[in-house]
């Protein structure tokens, strides 16, 4: 299931990794991790999030070989691992991974039942500023209310 934060993509740590070019070139130019994974049939976010949580020379491996087995480019193992390496510094440390993929988990698996009261990873804790304005909202319909009945009844 896809994410419930729309914004979770433009501030994601992996996204220097996901859209640095892998240095093959195609019909229409440069590739990059992304268009690697669209072409896999992944979830780019989700399959760099795995990578990020392998140690590196596991994802070295694990890059190089998915770039080696791109069907439309001729690109050896040693070449690939060599791309895959340069590729790999750029991915987040294992606990931002967690953060990304936590950041990913959707609301339905989410601990939370309330996903209201739930803090954001960063910034403001919205969730107790929403239910703020809902009580002064309620607040100001019972005295809207109550002057109501007083001018019918007075």
């Amino acid at each position: 299931m896809a994410s419930p934060d729309l914004f979770a993509h433009a501030r994601s740590a992996l996204n220097p990794f996901l859209y640095a070019d892998i240095g093959i070139q195609d019909g229409s130019g440069t590739l990059t991790i992304v268009s690697l994974f669209g072409q896999r049939g992944e979830d780019p976010w989700e399959a760099a999030s795995r990578l990020a949580r392998l140690p590196a020379r596991a994802a070295v491996a694990a890059l190089a070989t998915m770039i080696a087995e791109m069907p439309a480019h001729s690109c050896s193992l040693p070449e690939a691992t060599v791309i895959a390496e340069r590729l790999v510094a750029l991915l987040p440390g294992p606990a931002e991974s967690r953060v990304v993929a936590a950041a990913r988990q959707p609301l339905s698996s989410s601990p939370l039942r309330w996903p209201l009261l739930a803090w954001p990873i960063a910034g403001l804790p919205s969730g107790w500023l929403a239910i703020a304005a809902a009580g002064l909202a309620i607040l100001v319909v019972c005295v809207w209310v109550w002057q109501a009945l007083g001018d019918a009844l007075g």
